[in-house]
């Protein structure tokens, strides 16, 4: 087990388009934890901890955490990498795992994939874009983390820090492709941003229960029914994109 790697799990609840979706329910336990539960299984990380706001309205999380003995850490609601940073270094961590709390089909092999791949070719950021949205944990070094939030413009836009971290001008970025081809599917979209997202995410964790499988047979089972694939693939108009965001570096012309 590597001590130095924690996952932080980016969690609240003012979400513009579907609200307080962390809390919905998916086989009557709430989305964050059914995502909690599936990410311990991870082999290489050793805590999870969830990083929330010092937003009133985020008081839930805080204690549906303690409840269920989870680490929470509170900081800046709009600056999620001071938040992020902050969080590392209370765990000491040398390294951190970036999960978002919208994405509970996220898989712990996935991440242990990307750890071991992260260390071994001394990456600053690893991701994984070859697998299903909704899906894709990162891996980041608290160093590159640091170095970042000194670097960019517009400290408020760091939800969307992917953008800022995937910039191979400034770090040593890892695209990884993952080695089991049967959940290659980038075209796949899991993760939960509206309703029907949600509707169709409930769908598998009605059929699977709990535990839920591996990401493999999940996928195998989606394949299988045609009308839930067109749903899960179908184009989408993404409101949010580096038009309307400020993901550039002070130094950027």
């Amino acid at each position: 087990m590597n001590k130095k790697t924690v996952i932080l799990v980016a969690v609240r609840l003012k979400s513009k388009r579907l609200k307080r979706k962390a809390l919905l329910p998916l086989n009557n336990i709430p989305l964050i934890l059914q995502l909690t539960d599936r990410i311990k299984k991870s082999n290489k990380s050793s805590d999870i901890i969830w990083c929330t706001s010092f937003n009133k309205e985020d008081d839930p999380i805080a204690s549906l955490g303690r409840k269920n003995k989870i680490k929470v850490f509170r900081g800046s609601e709009k600056d999620v990498m001071s938040r992020f940073i902050l969080a590392a270094k209370k765990y000491n961590a040398k390294n951190v795992v970036r999960v978002t709390g919208d994405n509970p089909l996220t898989d712990p092999k996935v991440i242990d994939f990307l750890i071991e791949k992260h260390n071994k070719n001394k990456n600053d950021y690893t991701c994984c874009n070859s697998i299903p949205m909704g899906t894709r944990p990162e891996v980041i070094s608290l160093l590159t983390l640091k170095k970042c939030h000194k670097l960019i413009q517009d400290p408020d836009s760091t939800e969307y820090m992917t953008w800022m971290l995937n910039r191979q001008d400034y770090f040593k970025v890892g695209n990884m492709i993952f080695p089991q081809k049967k959940i290659n599917r980038p075209n796949i979209n899991l993760t939960i941003d509206t309703k029907e997202d949600y509707k169709s995410v409930s769908e598998i964790y009605t059929h699977f229960k709990n535990p839920l499988p591996s990401l493999a047979k999940i996928i195998k089972w989606i394949d299988a029914r045609p009308a839930l694939l067109r749903k899960l693939t179908k184009k989408r108009i993404n409101k949010i994109s580096k038009k309307n965001i400020n993901f550039k570096f002070k130094d950027d012309i």
